[in-house]
């Protein structure tokens, strides 16, 4: 069974735990721009796919840092999994940073539990869902 959360953005329901980034290089593909014209990016080259389930690396640029706890925060990359059947997303890794190229790591929090749930209209989740289940 499914727990559903509110998945506003990753990080909210997201615990603190060791976190590593892409060992390997990206493919940073553009997804879309959120409803706040943030653009979204997608690591087209490392997703995995299972039937109808795809694990993939998301990254925002923030257009206006955005305040995260006590850090400033310009960009951030999310490891999550695509339920490309259902429409629901759920988050497994976020890193912050406090520069756009993501090189200055603020904040790394990683998910406990897996808990799927569906974003909503013009967020970073739904952008990238839409780009990683194109194909599907």
């Amino acid at each position: 069974m499914r727990r559903r959360v509110f998945p506003a953005v990753f990080a909210i329901a997201l615990g603190m735990g060791a976190v590593c980034a892409p060992a390997r290089a990206t493919d940073w593909t553009p997804a879309g721009e959120t409803g706040q014209g943030n653009p979204v990016f997608v690591d087209r080259g490392g997703m995995r796919a299972a039937g109808t389930m795809r694990t993939a690396w998301i990254r925002v640029v923030y257009r206006s840092p955005i305040q995260a706890g006590t850090a400033r925060v310009a960009s951030m990359q999310a490891l999550a999994h695509f339920d490309c059947a259902s429409g629901e997303n759920a988050g497994l890794r976020v890193l912050m940073y406090e520069d756009e190229a993501g090189t200055q790591l603020a904040i790394a929090r990683e998910e406990r539990e897996v808990r799927f749930g569906t974003e909503p209209e013009g967020s970073v989740g739904r952008i990238a869902h839409a780009a990683v289940c194109k194909d599907e």
